[in-house]
């Protein structure tokens, strides 16, 4: 199993960032990823299963945050594909797509902090429940499930 959980975030409006800064989070956030799930290709037997981590900001974003939501989206979009051809080597691939889960990377941004992203406390996961739905994409249960985004929000993205 491999899970691709690498995840950076920029706080700027568009017109600030930066070369470097869009450079590393599409670095880290996408083609890491990439390369991930290349080198699993390559060395994975059957059976194997390849969990990409995106987020919610995939398809429900806030501003500043255009590097990560565009790179998690291509994260979603790479997800497909992928596990068209993971399937002809026996390989499964699906991603989770989390909320707010309870992590330093959520208590320090900026965002949250200054009200410009309102996290309702009833929709904040604790990293247990994610580990729960990656834990199922790898597992034996979900032998059949492939190329699946698996929302994991606590309602977030079905508010009205």
């Amino acid at each position: 199993m491999i899970v691709n959980n690498a995840g950076l975030m920029t706080f700027k409006p568009i017109l600030e960032l930066e070369a470097e800064d869009r450079r590393r989070v599409l670095g880290v956030d996408l083609l890491g990823a990439f390369f991930f799930v290349r080198e699993g290709f390559e060395h994975m037997r059957p059976g194997g299963a390849i969990v990409n981590v995106s987020s919610v900001h995939a398809v429900e974003t806030s501003p500043l945050v255009a590097p990560y939501a565009a790179a998690k989206a291509a994260l979603v979009s790479l997800t497909r594909p992928a596990a068209l051809e993971g399937k002809a080597r026996g390989l499964r691939v699906n991603a989770v797509l989390p909320g707010a889960i309870e992590t330093p990377m959520l208590r320090e941004n900026p965002n949250v902090k200054s009200g410009v992203e309102v996290i309702d406390p009833n929709f904040v996961g604790q990293p247990a429940d994610l580990a729960a739905a990656i834990a199922f994409l790898a597992s034996d249960d979900a032998r059949v499930v492939q190329g699946a985004a698996l929302v994991v929000d606590g309602g977030r993205l079905d508010r009205p």
